[in-house]
């Protein structure tokens, strides 16, 4: 399944299916299962019912890359018009070793990879770094998003949309992810949130060694966070150059930022 999306072991990956070929690809590998359309489903096929399909990275210039994940379809919803919504989680990395056909739909030969699980004091040291990383280039991040002005209808609903946006907030920041998978499973975890950057991703995906996808991502979020750190003091100065609310003479007096109140 070629896409314009890098799928890593442990993401999620929910794809919308709407295209005929599609459809009748995603019938065959849920054949059994309750609320499938009969009539798309390739009972002769060798995937028929097995749930799993590989997903390659497709870039800007049509460029199928060589190593991909194996996805295994955990839901899906079917709407009467036939389109479904499927949720994915990434299994394992391959390799192309061979393409067999190229329509309707790309069916090749690969390879598994074997996964370094490497759990050695230092990996398990890196990947707790990384995982502490993550957590402050994301308060940060969540910090500047609040400071941006918004519009907000009226305060009650403010108030209501905060308080959901934090425990949203919160439910990241403390992910069981963070502490519960191994090192290697950790790496790929943390290698889909830059999404933002898919090249960046391949690349993380296609390393073999564990310490070195943990070791390049550290390096990203040192420079995130660092990038980060200079714009909220940037901010924070200009913000203050712009005037305080407190040289107002009252409360009343404080005009809310050009997006409404916060």
């Amino acid at each position: 399944f070629p896409l314009n999306v890098v799928a890593l072991p442990t993401a999620v990956v929910p794809l919308m299916i709407f295209e005929p070929k599609y459809r009748v690809l995603f019938n065959t590998l849920l054949a059994g299962s309750q609320k499938v359309e009969q009539g798309l489903v390739q009972e002769d096929s060798p995937f028929a019912g097995s749930q799993r399909f590989g997903m390659c990275f497709v870039d800007d210039k049509g460029r199928v890359a060589g190593i991909g994940t194996t996805l295994e379809v955990k839901d899906f919803v079917m709407e009467p018009s036939g389109r479904m919504y499927v949720t994915n989680k990434g299994i394992e990395r391959f390799r192309v070793t061979n393409v067999v056909k190229k329509t309707p739909v790309l069916v090749c030969d690969v390879e598994v990879l074997p996964e370094d699980d490497d759990q050695s004091d230092e990996a398990k040291a890196l990947a707790a770094q990384v995982a502490d990383l993550f957590r402050n280039v994301l308060r940060l991040h969540l910090k500047m998003s609040r400071a941006k002005p918004r519009q907000a209808p009226n305060r009650a609903s403010s108030a209501g949309s905060e308080a959901l946006n934090s425990e949203a907030e919160d439910e990241v920041l403390e992910a069981a992810e963070l502490t519960e998978l191994s090192p290697s499973m950790l790496s790929y975890w943390i290698a889909h949130a830059f999404s933002d950057n898919r090249m960046t991703q391949q690349g993380l995906l296609e390393l073999d060694k564990t310490l070195e996808r943990l070791q390049d991502e550290k390096a990203l979020l040192e420079n995130t966070l660092k990038y980060y750190s200079a714009a909220t003091a940037l901010e924070g100065v200009f913000g203050r150059a712009r005037g305080s609310p407190s040289e107002a003479k009252d409360a009343s007096e404080v005009q809310p930022p050009p997006g409404g109140p916060d």
